[in-house]
């Protein structure tokens, strides 16, 4: 029954391309009907290469058929099993280390020289996801945090759905613009990308694979601190008990939180914990293998976001 199966699935193929190719020539002779009368006289070989053109159309015809998207795909699930593969490595290195990422979303605010201070005082480093414009408005806390040893990386330039998610290359243009901005200001020119609110839903397999053709890799997290919902104490304890879990499951934290008063005013509390637990914190580089959420299904265009809370 599986041969069967195989044999008429080769078939499909089969006449896939045959159709393919029928349509090219079809198109080559066309071409070849419009030579004048002079280019008649002339050698068959000559002619044949002067004054043929390809024409676009059947590529384009190509590219929208079953067979094109089926070969995207596969691609794309090659990619994936790949970056699960790498990300699983750097797992196992982490937990050897006992090693924890904090990464804080948004900055750099008002607050971020007295986040800098705690993790000086903590002896503890993290990953800085930052907005283009508050680069600008605060370059010199953004190279203290390249000088202490800091990750530096990229949150786009809205941080609106509706802009940053609102077609294929908007991702890709609000990274770019990002990255500029922090290499003129520290020289740093950083190829990772959190993508506001997170890469699930509205980064579509189509923007991921312009993100990855231009060198960026996309972060998302699997602690959710929600210190952008809980805006007190709570999130610290909420931000526990998940490191607790991913411990028990033998996952590295990789912990979101924001650059923000509030988010600061209480983090001596996870601090303290983080450090009783031994961890170790590391800062996430280019070359990290990054913890991206799959689409699996669940990408699709933006329609109507609601941007009540900021991630």
């Amino acid at each position: 029954m599986r041969g069967r199966k195989l044999n008429f699935k080769g078939k499909v193929v089969s006449a896939l391309l045959f159709t393919l190719i029928v349509v090219v020539l079809a198109g080559l002779v066309g071409k070849g009907e419009k030579m004048s009368a002079k280019d008649k006289g002339k050698d068959a070989h000559a002619v044949s290469l002067r004054t043929l053109s390809f024409s676009p159309a059947p590529m384009t015809v190509f590219a929208g058929s079953p067979l094109y998207k089926s070969m995207i795909g596969q691609q794309r699930q090659k990619k994936e099993a790949e970056r699960q593969k790498e990300v699983a490595k750097q797992n196992e290195k982490d937990l050897k280390e006992n090693a924890i990422y904090l990464t804080f979303d948004d900055g750099p605010s008002s607050a971020a020289n007295q986040l800098l201070d705690l993790l000086e005082a903590y002896q503890m480093k993290a990953t800085f996801f930052m907005l283009g414009p508050r680069i600008k408005e605060h370059p010199a806390v953004v190279k203290r945090m390249y000088k202490n040893g800091n990750g530096l990386a990229l949150h786009g330039i809205t941080h609106k759905a509706r802009a940053i998610y609102s077609n294929t290359s908007a991702p890709l243009h609000e990274m770019a613009e990002d990255q500029r901005i922090l290499e003129n200001v520290t020289g740093v020119k950083s190829y990772m990308v959190r993508l506001p609110y997170g890469s699930i839903p509205y980064l579509t397999d189509e923007m991921r694979d312009l993100l990855d053709k231009n060198g960026f890799h996309i972060w998302d997290w699997n602690v959710d601190s929600s210190d952008w919902e809980l805006k007190d104490a709570r999130y610290v304890q909420y931000t526990i008990q998940q490191i607790r879990q991913k411990k028990q499951a033998g996952e590295t934290p990789v912990i979101l939180l924001h650059d923000k008063p509030e988010t600061v005013k209480y983090l001596p509390k996870l601090l303290k914990f983080i450090k009783k637990q031994g961890y170790k914190t590391k800062v996430l580089t280019n070359k990290t293998p990054a913890v991206t959420f799959p689409c699996e299904g669940r990408c699709h265009p933006i329609r109507h976001p609601v941007e009540t809370g900021r991630r």
